[in-house]
């Protein structure tokens, strides 16, 4: 029978035969197993295996077997250590003979378990590699739709200088009115003090500033946001960005700013 899909009891049993792990009789059925029925499957796991045992198996940790592997190789083992006991004249003369069936079940034994390790080993970095890709592929979308966002005929840049005690601090506000967000840049201002924060505010024509994020920046004094477009009465004249307590405020509690643009 010919089987869809590779579970665990097939691929112990693959590394088992590989390991030549199993008795006379289940080795008979499987090869035939693999030679009549054609699985796929199964041939491509037992080729794997073999191909393992000469590259990479000795370059790895001997780890304990699952449960059930144990117990088949202890149990071959044992079978073939019974079958020696009769001779035992022939033991006496040559006892290199006598242990050859217990040190090849014993090899056997720690290749299956290399096997496995490896087995596992490649498994887990192949899930790695996979989750990696999917985290790659989510950061290359993110990335191309802020490009098409930047790059939109819809996008106004806002150029914001350094002021009062930050001097040296520069940042930028791309604008896009179609989708109403903003892609909020600085550079070259310190992180504030404990218990301080930043804060950018959408200044109006008229009436109070509002709100458009609560920040801080990295060691570098850089920090790079996207955020959606503050809601204020009128049209936006200016961007500002003062320092407030930790968690922002409602209005700003300063006039020293410490980056300021204004706004076409």
């Amino acid at each position: 029978m010919k089987h869809q899909q590779l579970t665990g009891e097939l691929q112990e049993r693959a590394l088992l035969y590989a390991a030549g792990a199993l008795d006379e009789q289940e080795r008979i059925e499987y090869s035939r197993h693999l030679e009549e029925d054609d699985c796929a499957v199964c041939q491509a796991e037992v080729l794997e295996s073999e191909a393992a045992a000469q590259s990479l198996a000795m370059m790895l940790p001997i780890q304990t077997p699952s449960e059930t592997v144990k117990q088949r190789l202890l149990a071959r083992a044992e079978a073939t250590r019974v079958v020696e006991r009769p001779r035992a004249v022939v033991e006496r003369r040559r006892p290199a003979f006598a242990w050859g069936g217990w040190l090849a079940a014993a090899a056997a034994s720690v290749l299956a378990v290399l096997f496995l390790n490896l087995n596992v080993g490649l498994q887990q970095e192949v899930q790695s590699l996979n989750a990696r890709v999917v985290q790659l592929e989510s950061q290359i979308t993110v990335q191309r739709t802020r490009l098409v966002s930047l790059t939109s005929a819809d996008t106004k840049v806002v150029t914001l200088g350094g002021l009062n005690s930050t001097p040296q601090a520069r940042g930028k506000i791309f604008r896009d009115e179609a989708a109403r967000q903003w892609y909020f840049y600085v550079e070259g201002l310190p992180a504030a003090p404990a218990n301080r924060a930043y804060q950018l505010w959408a200044v109006p024509a008229t009436g109070a500033p509002a709100s458009a994020v609560v920040f801080n920046t990295d060691a570098s004094g850089t920090v790079m946001l996207d955020l959606p477009a503050p809601m204020v009465a009128g049209m936006i004249k200016a961007a500002a960005v003062t320092e407030e307590p930790a968690g922002g405020s409602p209005l700003p509690t300063t006039m020293a700013f410490n980056l300021l643009g204004t706004m076409e």
